[in-house]
């Protein structure tokens, strides 16, 4: 890196300050058409002293432009995007107006402020660098008080010059490594320039990844990994194989193991011969590549149980960066049914010279049509589980499954060795446990069970005493598609008489369809306790006009400077519940929450602090309200803790002795000394009256 100084004579600044304002006229006329966005300008001043501008308006959605040049000169309009407007400016500052007109005649203005005046640029510093990550790129800014532009000769055989405002960086990749002169020219309104001329400047070749391939998104299920530190491979038996005409070294990038493939011909890679791996459910391979010499590069797939094979090129090979690439797997005209060999090759005939940089080689399916891995293992304890379907627990009897008047098709598959149902065709489908031994919920609190489904969009269960005739239906809420969904309820939300169950329902809620596909695992009723909130806290009821809040999506918080504070005794995240935000502290001996220091919460005219609680092994929990300007605290305790279930709590601020008047800190304290194990989720944090 080089830094330069230089001081040299007259010039015109021309400053351009933005502020914008929008004028949105009404039309008739494609209303639909919001008013143009991005409004700039560019500012070019002539090198001969005149105060000659020219201005240039960018903008997006226009269909002209309006120029008022602020010196009470006539305006000029109808300037179409792409043409200039010169105007010659006495010494001074203007303020002038850039506006954008749209199709239907909505308008967006900037004001720009030119600032004309003939000065000597100052203190010119020049930087020139090697960029970091991307090989042969240099990069290049300069900054001087009073310079407008400058241009950079790199110095090439191709003579190669680049130029920018000023202060605005300028990159520019070499062919070539190698020893440089760069000449960078500085231009002001003057006639005269300036230059600086870094001399035998090295550009460098980054000759292998300094950064790791971008980490993959894609959810683990959908994905069948040879080489990823994202995801579990599959069994692959040689990588590389004996036979495969490249080199081969693993390195690591920040920590993210990476093939190498030096003189690289062709590599290969060997899943299972004695299990080939089937591709029928995949919809493409994906891996990353990066390479500072390669010009070809394809990817082969065989299954030497048929003896088919096909190979597809990446296409354009782009040189010095990782490169992410995607091939529809049905590009590969073969049977992928039983693949066992996976091949890199370098596509130039009769080269084996260039060095390739490979990670996160997966097959995956971009929206899939059936689970591929089993539902999660449930973790409830026997003791507390009345088991209806799972084969982790024994089911309690079960005389009907499914009914014979069940509107569905009904199969029952193995996913990786794992029973699971599945219900085509899907308007409803039942269980019947036992009408000659109806089945007691009453000491269960929730029901459970996991459901995939890539078609549905809405779907409940139902619960039916027929005893009595009592019934009621619950919705799983928005579905999920393409993974696994976890549904616990709690047996309270169903409005029935539940000590004599003998059915159980499985609805598509969406009336009169009959066309969703759905798999259900692990249906059971479990007496355990919740470990975390399934449904959001109660939304708060207290106007607005009386709440002073801290932490609630139903109302606008005060500021709050720290949340959590640096010095808490806590973990915290924050998750969402039903779409509501919600705090979750785990490890939980205590936890700060501060307001502002310098700008403390008045809480006089309040006379209750509120919040709700959700907690499934806490004993004890409080609440403190700190006065950090005079030292004032005092702490409440919520009573007794209900375990499960969302609990509000309302204190009154007179509880508190203490100095309200300028609060600073809001604690929540686990209240058991030397116990910081507990988790508790709070919401609706705030003080009203």
């Amino acid at each position: 890196m080089k830094i330069v100084k230089y001081v040299f004579s007259i010039c015109l600044l021309v400053l351009a300050i933005y502020s914008c304002s929008q004028d949105d006229d009404s039309s008739d006329f494609v209303n639909s058409i919001e008013a143009p966005t991005n409004i700039s300008a560019n500012v070019v001043v002539t090198q001969d002293n005149t105060g000659l501008v020219t201005i240039t308006p960018l903008g997006e959605g226009v269909t002209n432009f309006k120029i008022g040049f602020g010196d009470q000169s006539e305006p000029a309009d109808g300037i179409n995007p792409g043409n200039s407007v010169s105007h010659i400016y006495e010494e001074g500052t203007f303020e002038a107006t850039i506006t954008a007109i749209g199709l239907n005649g909505l308008t967006t203005t900037i004001v720009q402020s030119i600032i004309v005046s003939f000065q000597a640029p100052q203190d010119l510093m020049v930087t020139v660098e090697n960029d970091a990550a991307v090989s042969k790129q240099v990069n290049i800014t300069a900054s001087a008080e009073f310079a407008l532009s400058y241009e950079v000769d790199f110095g090439d055989l191709a003579g190669t010059t680049m130029m920018s405002n000023i202060e605005e960086p300028i990159s520019f990749i070499y062919n070539d490594a190698g020893i440089y002169t760069i000449t960078i020219t500085a231009f002001s309104a003057a006639i005269e320039t300036t230059q600086y001329v870094e001399e035998a400047f090295e550009v460098t070749e980054i000759l292998q990844p300094v950064v790791p391939a971008p980490v993959p998104t894609r959810p683990a299920p959908n994905v069948i990994s040879i080489y990823s530190d994202a995801y579990t491979p599959i069994t692959v038996t040689e990588l590389p194989t004996a036979w495969s005409g490249s080199g081969f070294d693993e390195i690591q990038v920040e920590g993210d193991n990476i093939i190498q493939y030096f003189d690289l011909d062709f590599t290969g890679i060997v899943t299972d011969y004695g299990n080939p791996t089937n591709l029928t459910t995949m919809d493409y391979v994906h891996f990353d590549y990066w390479t500072t010499d390669g010009v070809e590069l394809g990817f082969k797939i065989v299954n030497t149980v048929s003896g088919q094979e096909d190979i597809e090129s990446v296409g354009t090979v782009v040189q010095g960066e990782w490169v992410s690439i995607d091939i529809a797997l049905n590009d590969f005209d073969m049977d992928r049914s039983q693949v066992t060999q996976l091949l890199f090759d370098n596509l130039i005939p009769d080269d084996s010279s260039i060095t390739v940089f490979i990670d996160n080689l997966y097959f995956y399916v971009d929206t899939p049509t059936i689970p591929l891995v089993a539902a999660p293992l449930p973790t409830a304890d026997p003791v507390d589980v009345i088991a209806i379907y799972s084969d982790t627990y024994t089911p309690i009897t079960v005389t009907e499954f499914p009914t014979a008047w069940s509107g569905s098709g009904f199969e029952e598959i193995q996913i990786e060795g794992n029973n699971t149902i599945k219900y085509a065709n899907l308007d409803f489908t039942g269980i019947v446990t036992d009408y000659g031994n109806p089945t007691d919920l009453t000491a269960m609190n929730t029901v459970h069970f996991d459901y995939w489904t890539a078609d549905a969009s809405e779907l409940g269960i139902k619960l039916v005493n027929t005893v009595n005739g009592d019934e009621d239906i619950e919705s799983v809420g928005t579905v999920t598609l393409g993974e696994w969904v976890s549904v616990v309820i709690p047996l309270d939300d169903f409005a029935m008489d539940r000590s004599q169950l003998t059915q159980i329902l499985f609805d598509n809620l969406v009336p009169d369809d009959a066309s969703i596909t759905v798999y259900i695992d692990n249906l059971y009723f479990s007496a355990g306790v919740l470990n975390e909130p399934v449904t959001e806290a109660p939304i708060p009821t207290i106007d607005t006009a009386n709440v002073i809040s801290i932490y609630s999506d139903s109302y606008t918080p005060i500021t709050v400077t720290e949340l959590p504070t640096g010095w808490s005794g806590s973990g915290f995240e924050e998750i969402q519940i039903e779409g509501n935000n919600t705090i979750k502290y785990f490890d939980l001996d205590f936890t700060g929450i501060v307001t502002d220091y310098d700008n403390p919460t008045d809480l006089t005219a309040m006379t209750h602090v509120h919040f709700d609680y959700w907690s499934s092994d806490a004993s004890e929990l409080g609440i403190k309200l700190v006065n950090t300007v005079n030292g004032d605290e005092d702490i409440e305790s919520v009573g007794t803790v209900t375990l499960g279930a969302w609990v509000s709590v309302d204190i009154a601020l007179d509880d508190f002795a203490m100095d309200r008047s300028q609060l600073t800190q809001i604690l929540f304290d686990n209240l058991v000394p030397d116990d910081a194990s507990i988790t508790v989720y709070i919401d609706n944090l705030y003080f009203y009256n």
